[in-house]
C-alpha cells in the first residue's frame, strides 16, 4: 500500500515541477515576446498595451490592440482598427512548424471598431506572405463580439453596423487565395448584425436596418425593421436624376427566409423554401412632367430573373398585409393623383430562373387586396418558364365605389364620379413581349360622371359631363344581355415599361371596349389557344418589322 502511494507522490513532485517551470518559462518567453512585438509591431502601425503567453494552454491574449495603416496616414480617414481584447487560444505549433500552417482553436475579437476607407488602394505586399511561408489556416471557432464596423468614401461614412458573429469549422487550405471566398471552408455560424446604416455618396437612398440574423444550423435569416429613404423631395428626386423614375418610400418590419442553404452562396445560387415579407408600406411616386427617357426595353418577369448573374430558387415567396400607395403628378395636371392597395396578400410559387423545378412549367402568382379601401381585387398571374413567354392573368374586381377613384381620375383625366358602383369585373388574357389579347365582363350601376375643367382648381365642365354620359350607360349589370357587357382586351405592349404598365392598360382597353365599342368592333370568339396564336402572330410581325429595318440601316 506504501508503494503505489509513494509512487504516485513522486508522479505528483514531477507534475508539480513541470507545471511550475511552465509558469516560469510562459513569464520569461512573454517578456522575451513581448519585446520582440513592440519592434515589429510598431513598424507595422500596430500598438498594444498587453501581451501575455500561456504555454501550458497555448494561448496568446492582447489587450488594447490599436492599428492604422502607416502607408496611409496622409489620407484623411485611413484604415484603422481597435480591438479591447484579442484571445487566440489551443494553437498548435507541431503544425505551425511541420506543415508551415496556422490552427487555433479559438480565435476571440471583442468589442472595439474596425474602419475601412474604400477610397484607399491597398497595396498588396507579396514579400511578406513570402517572408511567413504560411501554407494555410486553419480556426475551429472564430467569435466576434460587439465590433463596430464602419465603411467610409474619403470623409463620408457610407456604412456602419454592429457585428456579433460566431463562426465554426473556418479552413483556408490555400493562403494564396485568401482573397477568393471560394477557396474558404466553412461549418455552421451564427450572426447578428445590428444597427446596419448604408448611405453611398451615388445612391440616391438611404438604407437603415435594425437586426438581421443568420443561423446556418437552422437555414433561416431573419430582418427586422428595414427603411429605405430617398435623399431628395417627391419635387427634386426626378429633377436631380433628369427623367421620370419612380421614387420609393419602403418600411418594412419583418423579412423571413426559411430553408436558406448558405452553402450555396459559394456557388452563387440563392435557394430557399420560403421568403416571407411581413407588414410591408412602400409609397411609390412618379412626376410625368419629367420626360420619359429609356433607351432599353424592361423585359418581362421570367425573362428579367433570367438575366441575373447568379442563380434563383424559391419555393414560395409570401407578402403578408402589405400596403401599397401609387401616386402620380400628370404631365398637364395642377395635383397628384393616388390609388392605395391595402390588406395585400400575394404568394408567388416555385420562381426560378435555373432548372430547378423540372416538374413545373411555369410559376404562379395569386394576389389579393383592397382597392381605395373599398373594392377587392383577386387575380392569379401565370409566369411560364418556357422561352415562349406567353402569360396569362385572370382575375376579378368586386364591390368598388368608384367615387372612391377620384382621387386618381380627378388629377390625371379631369373626370369625376358622382354615383357608380362595380359589382363585379372578370377579366382572363394572354401577353408576351408585344402584346396582349383576351375579354373582360363588367357589371356597374347607377354610373354617373362628371367632365372638369383643366384648370389648376378644376370646375365642372357641363360640355364634357353631357358627353360622357350620353356614351357611357348609367347601368351595365345583371339585366344586360352579357354581349353588351363583354369587352376585349387588345393592348401593343409599349416595351420600355415594366410588367404593371401591361396589366393597367390591357385592362383599361377591355374597360374601354365593353363601355363604349360596340359589339360588332369586339370580335369576342376567340378560344384561349386562338388568343395565344394571335398574340404569336403579332410577334412574328413585329420582329419582321424589326429585321427590314436593321437590313434598311444597314444598306
Amino acid at each position: 500500500m506504501k508503494r503505489p502511494l509513494r509512487i504516485l507522490r513522486i508522479i505528483a513532485i514531477i507534475l508539480g515541477s513541470f507545471i511550475l517551470l511552465a509558469i516560469i518559462a510562459g513569464v520569461v518567453v512573454s517578456k522575451i515576446a513581448r519585446k520582440k512585438f513592440d519592434i515589429a509591431l510598431a513598424k507595422s502601425g500596430i500598438h498594444i498595451s498587453s501581451l501575455s503567453v500561456n504555454l501550458l494552454t497555448r494561448s496568446i491574449n492582447i489587450k488594447n490592440l490599436e492599428w492604422s495603416d502607416p502607408a496611409d496616414s496622409a489620407s484623411a480617414r485611413p484604415h484603422y482598427a481597435k480591438l479591447n481584447n484579442i484571445y487566440v487560444g489551443g494553437i498548435s505549433v507541431f503544425k505551425l512548424i511541420r506543415d508551415r500552417e496556422i490552427s487555433v482553436s479559438e480565435l476571440i475579437l471583442e468589442t472595439g471598431v474596425l474602419e475601412y476607407n474604400k477610397a484607399i488602394h491597398a497595396k498588396k505586399d507579396s514579400a511578406g506572405n513570402k517572408s511567413l511561408k504560411i501554407k494555410g489556416i486553419t480556426i475551429d471557432q472564430l467569435v466576434i463580439k460587439d465590433i463596430s464596423l464602419n465603411i467610409f468614401e474619403d470623409s463620408l461614412k457610407e456604412t456602419s453596423a454592429t457585428l456579433n458573429i460566431t463562426l465554426d469549422g473556418i479552413n483556408l487550405a490555400d493562403i494564396g487565395r485568401s482573397s477568393d471566398p471560394k477557396a474558404y471552408t466553412m461549418g455552421s455560424f451564427i450572426a447578428k448584425i445590428s444597427n446596419v446604416s448604408m448611405n453611398t455618396r451615388e445612391s440616391m437612398y438611404s438604407l437603415k436596418v435594425a437586426k438581421v440574423m443568420f443561423n446556418s444550423p437552422d437555414k433561416a435569416i431573419t430582418v427586422d425593421s428595414i427603411v429605405l429613404l430617398p435623399k431628395y423631395s417627391k419635387y427634386k428626386f426626378s429633377r436631380k436624376i433628369g427623367k421620370q423614375v419612380d421614387r420609393f418610400v419602403l418600411r418594412l418590419p419583418q423579412l423571413l427566409i426559411k430553408g436558406f442553404n448558405f452553402d450555396d452562396v459559394k456557388d452563387s445560387l440563392f435557394t430557399a423554401s420560403l421568403v416571407e415579407i411581413k407588414n410591408a408600406d412602400l409609397q411609390v411616386y412618379r412626376d410625368k412632367r419629367l420626360p420619359f427617357i429609356k433607351n432599353h426595353n424592361m423585359p418581362l418577369p421570367v425573362a428579367m430573373i433570367r438575366e441575373l448573374s447568379f442563380g434563383v430558387a424559391v419555393d414560395t415567396i409570401k407578402i403578408i398585409d402589405a400596403k401599397i400607395v401609387y401616386e402620380e403628378f400628370p404631365e398637364r395636371g395642377y395635383d397628384t393623383g393616388h390609388l392605395i392597395f391595402e390588406k395585400l396578400n400575394a404568394s408567388l410559387d416555385h420562381i426560378s430562373n435555373r432548372d430547378f423545378y423540372s416538374s413545373y412549367q411555369q410559376a404562379t402568382l395569386a394576389v389579393t387586396s383592397r382597392v381605395m379601401g373599398n373594392g377587392v381585387i383577386k387575380a392569379r398571374f401565370t409566369l411560364p418558364y418556357s422561352k415562349a413567354q406567353i402569360y396569362n392573368a385572370k382575375g376579378t374586381i368586386t364591390n368598388l365605389s368608384l367615387h372612391r377613384l377620384n382621387p386618381m381620375l380627378e388629377s390625371l383625366a379631369f373626370i369625376s364620379v358622382e354615383e357608380g358602383r362595380l359589382n363585379q369585373l372578370d377579366f382572363d388574357f394572354d401577353y408576351n413581349d408585344i402584346s396582349s389579347n383576351g375579354k373582360l365582363l363588367i357589371n356597374y350601376e347607377n354610373l354617373k360622371l362628371k367632365g372638369l375643367n383643366r384648370e389648376k382648381n378644376p370646375e365642372k365642365n357641363d360640355l364634357k359631363t353631357w358627353i360622357l354620359n350620353v356614351f357611357l350607360k348609367k347601368d351595365k349589370d345583371s339585366d344586360v344581355s352579357l354581349e353588351k357587357r363583354i369587352g376585349k382586351i387588345e393592348y401593343e405592349r409599349d416595351r420600355r415599361k415594366a410588367i404593371f404598365n401591361v396589366w393597367v392598360k390591357s385592362l383599361f382597353s377591355g374597360i374601354k371596349s365593353s363601355v363604349i365599342d360596340t359589339p360588332a368592333k369586339k370580335d369576342l370568339g376567340q378560344t384561349p389557344n386562338e388568343r395565344r396564336d394571335s398574340l404569336r402572330k403579332v410577334e412574328k410581325k413585329v420582329n419582321k418589322d424589326r429585321r427590314q429595318v436593321k437590313r434598311e440601316k444597314v444598306v
